[in-house]
């Protein structure tokens, strides 16, 4: 064990490097508020700039809402009205084909009558027959 050892070459000191790394260590300490400023400008920048897109298609979208909010209004009125008509329609289906129906419709649609009805004609009365009617009848002979 107590062998010769080779001797060790001198080591140099590598001193440049240091100074380099020591100089770009101390460029970033100096200016840790210019790099956290740098940094902070630039989302501010990517945010305003997402805003803006935001905005306008907002601006963009809102006239076509419109249109189909009205659309819709119309469309909503058009289902009402054939509603109400689709409930008379089934109204007149199921008077017309009621059994208890059938006799009052064919006098509706056609001029004959049911044989046990009698059919009562209206006269316009004049004003010296009106008279006639509601007085009793007087006797030529009596005094």
């Amino acid at each position: 064990m107590n062998a010769i050892q080779p001797s060790r070459p001198t080591l140099q000191p590598v001193e440049p490097r240091r100074r380099v790394a020591r100089r770009a260590g101390k460029q970033q300490r100096q200016n840790p508020h210019l790099m956290m400023a740098t940094e902070t400008t630039v989302k501010l920048a990517v945010n305003v700039v997402l805003s803006l897109v935001a905005v306008s298609a907002l601006v963009q979208l809102l006239p076509h809402n419109r249109a189909g909010q009205e659309k819709l209004q119309q469309v909503q009125t058009e289902v009402q009205s054939a509603q109400g008509r689709v409930n008379q329609l089934r109204a007149d289906f199921s008077r017309s084909f009621g059994p208890q129906q059938v006799k009052t419709i064919m006098q509706e649609q056609s001029y004959r009558m049911d044989p046990a009805q009698l059919r009562i004609v209206w006269l316009e009365s004049r004003p010296s027959e009106a008279q006639e009617l509601t007085e009793p009848p007087q006797d030529l002979d009596t005094p």
